[in-house]
């Protein structure tokens, strides 16, 4: 997609012809009163006439690129407007506009993460609040632009690139992953810091890991988790030996074909829990924030009385639960067949917790947060998939249906379409073991038995997928 999305903007450039050097005083003027009103937060009006204002064919990159510097000595950047920019850079039409808004957003971002990383590294953060969040907003705009982003350039992303790793450079004790940030003495700057590596991974195409890994000072299993997996662990250098092996550990299991995540994070080491939320999201490529908690701390039992437990180490419950929302998001919902399935299990459960896998939740949680049904079966299927075969068929002897098409819809993501699945068994220190077992399929394509540990065990279904009561066997 981002190679067909610079192919793109190269041919609509050079097919365009030179413009004015600037915006008519008239639509600076009125660009500029549309602007100062979004950066206090969302205002129809306004939102059309910047709009209108920023599609206009004769405004070219060149043109937003000098206004936008003009705009930024003056106004800083704040989230809401960003906010406003990234949707209009991200879906403007005609495509030129797209292209014109993308390439002259990003070069005017970069130089403001320049100055503003020179000038405010030798300050107090806490004491320049506008300036830092003017600094946030750039790189959540940054990272918008660089992952969603269609229209970037190869040389773009590449200038940028030069130009990010010349700011860790220049600044390696504050900006090198190998030098721990006192988040109380430089409060927020941890978080900018993981930003900026998030926003030189995402402008890669493709992802030079080793590159990244020597600019950027990852090292020890840090470095190993981004070359082996594209992953950085985002942390403040906070997370132990264990942690840092358990996410490895993970990574290894589920295909990454099935995920994109790019970043693990944690908000508290990064100095950026504030009251309770977030104070700088991490905005591009989808990661997961996890607990602090060590390996070795608080345990939980991931199954109901129907079946003896299985007790797993929190940090390791949050994490496969966390990376399985990601699966949902790409390998479920990037799927309309998989969609409309995993929306269809959802209706047919209802509201009584017995009809899911996951049936210590209340009663109609997974009816009002649909969005945690998938990832709430990783955290029994990856503490043991075994165990949560048995549950599905203990409850389908019981006359609950429901739970053993949870098992096979989660069988089915897993197997990809194909002849197998994955089998995952977890021990009290997270560690993990992975079988691929052997998977059948009914003259409709879905999945009705599986082979695990020399037993075959099969499923009775209708023609939309359903196991008809009783349908159990081995």
């Amino acid at each position: 997609m981002r190679a067909a999305g610079a192919a793109l903007a190269l041919l609509l450039l050079l097919a365009v012809p030179p413009a004015q050097a600037s915006l008519k005083p008239a639509d600076r003027d009125e660009l500029t009163r549309s602007l100062r009103i979004l950066a206090e937060g969302p205002a129809p009006e306004a939102g059309r006439v910047a709009g209108r204002l920023l599609r206009r064919p004769e405004h070219d990159a060149a043109v937003l690129e000098a206004y936008f510097r003009d705009y930024l000595a003056r106004d800083p950047l704040t989230p809401e407007l960003a906010r406003f920019l990234g949707g209009q850079a991200l879906t403007a039409k005609p495509d030129l506009a797209r292209v014109h808004l993308q390439e002259a957003l990003a070069r005017v971002l970069v130089a403001e993460i320049e100055s503003t990383f020179a000038s405010l590294l030798p300050r107090r953060l806490e004491r320049n609040a506008v300036t830092a969040e003017h600094l946030g907003s750039s790189m959540q705009l940054l990272g918008r632009l660089a992952f969603e982003g269609d229209a970037l350039s190869r040389p773009s992303r590449a200038d940028h690139v030069a130009r990010l790793k010349a700011v860790i450079a220049a600044h390696p004790g504050a900006l090198r992953k190998e030098f721990t940030i006192d988040t109380g003495a430089r409060p927020g700057l941890a978080a900018l810091r993981a930003h900026l590596y998030k926003n030189l991974r995402d402008l890669q195409t493709p992802f030079d890991a080793s590159g990244f890994v020597a600019v950027a000072g990852f090292t020890g299993t840090y470095a190993d988790l981004v070359r082996r997996h594209g992953v950085l662990v985002l942390d403040n250098n906070g997370f132990d030996e264990a942690q840092l092996r358990a996410i490895q550990d993970l990574l290894a299991v589920i295909p990454p074909v099935l995920h994109r995540t790019t970043h693990v994070s944690q908000h508290t080491l990064l100095g950026n829990q504030r009251e309770r939320k977030v104070a700088l999201r991490l905005r591009g490529s989808p990661g997961v924030n996890v607990f602090p908690m060590p390996v070795a701390g608080p345990k939980r039992n991931q199954f109901p009385p129907d079946v003896a437990p299985v007790t797993i180490p929190r940090f390791c419950a949050t994490l496969q639960h966390e990376i399985n929302h990601i699966v949902d998001g790409t390998a479920v919902r990037g799927s309309a067949e998989l969609a409309r399935r995993r929306d269809q299990l959802v209706a047919q459960a209802g509201v009584l917790p017995a009809n899911f896998l996951r049936s210590r939740q209340p009663r109609g949680f997974f009816a009002r947060l649909p969005r945690e049904f998938f990832a709430s079966i990783a955290n029994q299927w990856f503490a043991s998939s075994p165990r949560t075969l048995e549950l599905a068929r203990t409850r389908l002897a019981s006359g609950r249906l429901e739970p053993a098409n949870q098992f096979l819809f989660f069988a089915e993501v897993y197997s990809q379409g194909g002849d197998r699945t994955l089998f995952v068994e977890q021990d009290a220190q997270c560690r993990y073991t992975a079988t691929w077992v052997p998977v059948g399929r009914n003259e409709n394509g879905h999945i009705d038995r599986l082979s695990w540990q020399g037993r075959e065990y099969r499923f009775e279904l209708d023609p939309e997928g359903n196991v008809k009561r009783g349908g159990s066997s081995e």
